[in-house]
């Protein structure tokens, strides 16, 4: 008989209200697609937010004989927690988790749950395969599959999925309890591991140093696959380095262009890795916002924390998005062992004339995994129950008066930095590229926060004229008679959305209320 697999995930309590934790994460989708293309049964369920009676009560419901369950740092408490629940709903199924956290510190992960059967070390699809196929032959030999941690030891290691396209994309095979908006399928990955070595993330440990990237076929297939089915306009590539590879970013961003899908999306990378022709290419092809991780504008620190990166760097990056017109976001730390407020100064004078138009700020945390854990603990700054004797989500590396000073300085200094582009910027990008959509829909956003809406409905007719299969024309126009309540003329652009992009989330809501 095929095993059933259920894997789960849940954020913890203390993040209800945070959008991104209570999200599925992306990998479990990937992790289903592998189980379905073999035939073999797999169920997702997001139980964030769910009280113990209600879990308790959906495992009982379930038929499974594997259970896996998703943990990261942030939610290894409410991991646990799921743990005992599944081995008491289901006491004779194998019980596994993954994830980065058990992945980086297994022995405590293990002492903590006494019902887990085994770990999956790093990414999760060939070993979870190996496990289901030998449950299948109806023997023990499942704790021989290759990438597990057992309580006695390790198996022989799991190779990498060499090719992220061999058991296709999510969206294809998905299914997941509790989870009804389909706009969470658009946050998309279309490559594994990062180039970098940053000794505050555990990216390099987890996926590896090198990158293998997803084909440009299967990418656009996937935004194809959920424009048709879900309507879904805009996507957010979640990759840690989108433009790694500078052929393969163009190569992508040609195929997104001759699709004919006129999409939006964001993603983020770092300020080495991005010039001016591929930033280019990716506005043309509906890139509106990209997010950098420059992490501090001190050089000293950034070489404490092994970023492989420098502010001038930093400067030059941010000048192209801007000279590109892209909107543009940036990751910064503070509260650094070895920070000064001099070094606090040179990230808040980074702000004021780099002019992001999002600022994320934060104190420095210490995750399993990482360079930065195994210095402390080589040092002695941390014990080995660092993890366990915490209660909290993060555990910070410097918990201070300064940290604090700085987080506020930073904050302050952001909120008052006018990021917009002016009218004078948006009039150079259009001189210099010529039309793009991206810049009519971004001079429209700027011209109806100003309240000059005849210009703003100007920016998206052209859009309409120029490219009549772009449905972000109506959408904004539609938008724009809503606030103007003209709903008749708003009516007909909504219908337009939907003949484009049928079953588009945002165009049904709008109908739906109007």
């Amino acid at each position: 008989m095929d095993p059933r697999t259920l894997i789960l995930y849940s954020a913890p309590r203390s993040g209800a209200g945070d959008e991104w934790m209570t999200f599925l994460p992306i990998g479990l989708g990937y992790l289903q697609a592998a189980l379905k293309k073999k035939g073999h049964a797999c169920r997702l369920a997001n139980l964030s937010g769910k009280t113990r009676k209600e879990v308790l009560d959906y495992l009982r419901g379930q038929e499974a004989e594997v259970i896996g369950v998703s943990m990261f740092t942030f939610n290894r408490k409410r991991s646990f927690e799921l743990l005992k629940l599944a081995r008491e709903a289901h006491p004779n199924a194998v019980l596994l988790a993954g994830g980065p956290h058990p992945t980086h510190l297994a022995w405590e992960v293990f002492e903590e749950c006494p019902a887990l059967d085994a770990i999956v070390k790093g990414e999760g699809e060939l070993p979870l395969l190996g496990i289901i196929e030998r449950l299948k032959a109806g023997t023990e030999s499942w704790r021989r599959t290759p990438g597990l941690m057992l309580r006695g030891g390790e198996t022989e290691s799991q190779p990498p999925l060499e090719n992220p396209d061999a058991f296709g994309f999510p969206a294809e095979t998905f299914e997941a309890d509790f989870m009804a908006d389909p706009e969470q399928l658009a946050y998309l990955s279309t490559s594994r591991g990062c180039p970098a070595t940053c000794n505050f993330c555990n990216t390099p440990e987890f996926w590896g140093s090198s990158i293998r990237f997803r084909g440009s076929d299967s990418v656009l297939s996937e935004m194809k696959f959920l424009r048709e089915r879900h309507g879904l306009t805009y996507f957010s590539f979640r990759d840690d380095t989108f433009t790694a590879r500078k052929a393969r970013t163009l190569a992508l961003m040609e195929g997104i262009v001759e699709s004919g899908l006129h999409p939006l999306w964001n993603c983020q990378s770092r300020v080495n890795l991005v010039d001016e022709e591929r930033l280019v290419a990716m506005k043309r092809a509906g890139c509106e916002f990209i997010q950098f991780g420059v992490e501090h504008a001190s050089e000293r620190v950034l070489k404490l924390l092994d970023k492989g990166t420098n502010p001038v760097q930093a400067r030059r990056a941010l000048g192209l998005a801007r000279k590109v017109g892209l909107n543009v976001g940036i990751y910064l730390i503070t509260g650094i062992p070895g920070e000064s407020w001099q070094d606090v100064e040179a990230s808040a004078a980074f702000i004021r004339e780099a002019r992001p138009h999002d600022v994320q700020i934060a104190p420095l945390a210490v995750y399993p995994g990482t360079g930065l854990f195994k210095k402390y603990i080589e040092e002695g700054r941390i014990n080995r129950n660092f993890f366990r004797q915490s209660g909290d989500a993060e555990v910070f590396a410097r918990i201070d008066a300064h940290t604090e000073k700085a987080l506020r300085h930073l904050e302050h200094t952001s909120s008052r930095v006018k990021a917009s582009y002016t009218a004078v910027e948006f009039a150079e990008q259009k001189k210099w590229l010529g039309f793009c959509s991206v810049t009519n829909l971004l001079c429209g956003d700027a011209a109806e926060a100003a309240g000059r809406f005849t210009e703003a409905e100007a920016e998206y007719e052209e859009i309409i004229r120029k490219e009549p299969r772009n449905p972000w024309g109506f959408l904004k126009r539609a938008l724009l008679q809503e606030r103007l309540g003209k709903r008749k003329e708003g009516l007909a652009d909504l219908r337009e959305v939907l003949a484009l992009a049928p079953g588009n989330p945002e165009a049904s809501r709008l109908l739906a209320i109007w």
